[in-house]
Order: C-alpha cells, then sequence, then structure tokens
C-alpha cells in the first residue's frame, strides 16, 4: 500500500513539473496615474494631460533567462499632440534583462534622452509570502506577496507558481513563481498581464547594449542630478 502511494504522489508531482511552464512570452499593461505625481495645486499642468498613461510591454523568457521591454508595435497615445503640445514621460523605453543563471541583470535606463547601461547582480526584494490570499489571473491561480521597493514603496505581488521562472514585470523579481500581476503605492503603478503564449524566440531575448556604462552607483548620483528623487520625469514639448 505504501509503495502505491509513493509511486501515486510521484506520478502527480511529474505531472505538475511536466505542466509547468518553462518559456514563453507574457503581455503586460503598465497603468500609471499621473495625477499621483502633480499637486493638486497644479490644475494647468494635469489639464494638459490624462489621468493615466498605459503602456504594454513584453516579458520573454527561455532557459532560465528573460528581457522585459516595451512592445515595439504599440504607439503611446500619452505621446500624442494634445492642445498643440507633446507629453514624453521617461522610463517608458528602459529594458529589463536577466540571467538568473549567473544571478546577473542588465538593465537599458532612459534619462532625459540619455541612454545608461546599468550591470548588476539581481536584487533581493525580500517578499513576504501572504499565506490564504489568491487571486487567478488569464487562469492561473496567484499567491499573495508584499514588500518594498528599493525607494521604499509599498509592493503587493500575484504570482504563480504554473510558471517557475522567479521574474516579472519591470525590474521586479525574486518570488517561487512568475509575477503576473503588481501593484506599486496603492495603484500609482499597476501592471497586469493581458497575454501569455507559450512560444518564444529565444534569440530575442538578450541583453541590451546601446547606452553608455556606468555602475548602479553612477546611475544614482546621474538619476539624482537629472529628476531628484522622482520616479520618472514629465517633459511637455511644444509642438
Amino acid at each position: 500500500m505504501k509503495r502505491i502511494i509513493a509511486l501515486l504522489i510521484a506520478s502527480a508531482l511529474f505531472q505538475w513539473v511536466a505542466a509547468q511552464v518553462k518559456e514563453g512570452k507574457i503581455t503586460y499593461e503598465e497603468k500609471i496615474d499621473m495625477y499621483r505625481r502633480i499637486p493638486k495645486e497644479n490644475e494647468q499642468m494635469r489639464a494638459m494631460m490624462p489621468q493615466f498613461r498605459t503602456t504594454k510591454y513584453e516579458l520573454l523568457f527561455a532557459d532560465n533567462k528573460s528581457v522585459y521591454q516595451k512592445q515595439e508595435e504599440e504607439t503611446d497615445l500619452s505621446e500624442q499632440p494634445q492642445g498643440g503640445m507633446i507629453i514624453r514621460f521617461g522610463g517608458a523605453d528602459n529594458i529589463y534583462f536577466k540571467d538568473f543563471n549567473s544571478n546577473k541583470s542588465i538593465e537599458k535606463r532612459d534619462l532625459m534622452e540619455k541612454e545608461f547601461i546599468v550591470e548588476d547582480t539581481i536584487h533581493n526584494i525580500g517578499w513576504k509570502l501572504v499565506d490564504g490570499e489568491t487571486k487567478t489571473i488569464l487562469g492561473h491561480v496567484c499567491k499573495k506577496a508584499t514588500g518594498k521597493s528599493e525607494r521604499g514603496m509599498d509592493l503587493i505581488a500575484w504570482y504563480t507558481e504554473d510558471i517557475i521562472l522567479s521574474a516579472g514585470p519591470a525590474q521586479f523579481s525574486g518570488l517561487p513563481g512568475l509575477i503576473l500581476g503588481l501593484d506599486i503605492s496603492n495603484a500609482e503603478i499597476t501592471y497586469t498581464a493581458q497575454e501569455i503564449k507559450n512560444e518564444v524566440k529565444k534569440a530575442d531575448i538578450k541583453a541590451p547594449a546601446k547606452g553608455k556604462k556606468v555602475t548602479p552607483d553612477e546611475f544614482v548620483k546621474i538619476r539624482m542630478e537629472l529628476m531628484g528623487d522622482g520616479n520618472g520625469p514629465v517633459r511637455i514639448v511644444t509642438n
């Protein structure tokens, strides 16, 4: 009897492992509440832009590597003319590459139309796993985890163990499964998976190379000099 039970458990475990997604492409929607970054008193600037900026990104993953980037075909409506002006937001073209085999991250970061390549180890956020809370995203049961970003913002992540890679949108990772939903600072920024495909061109999973190479400390210093401690500059450009 014990042998039969052991065989049944082993069979179930094998089927679970075989069913896990090991490579693919995930489309995310990033939604930013821009009014959270502009004082209520600045009604003129608020009137010049939509409250929400929505952008589509894709996460490609295979062989324990991932790259997160803006979809090429995506047209960012927030950059279309509004009242004779173009509104541009910083950070939309950032690229995040992670090699979980070597624990290395390579990021292309945009600041004020300047491109930088930042190489580092993959940072551990220090997530706290929450028991008993789940939600379903695109048919995958997701578990809840909480944490704080490097800048101290509250994070709520929803990750699925159906996809074993410890990746997620933008620079966020480190959970026992892939992050399909993420809330930053009480919905100031949200990421939600919109589509999952189980096929990917592995040649597209590559580290960014265009930009000036700087260390993480150098990049932080440059960012502070250019934009202070903000989450991304907003620039109004007249046509």
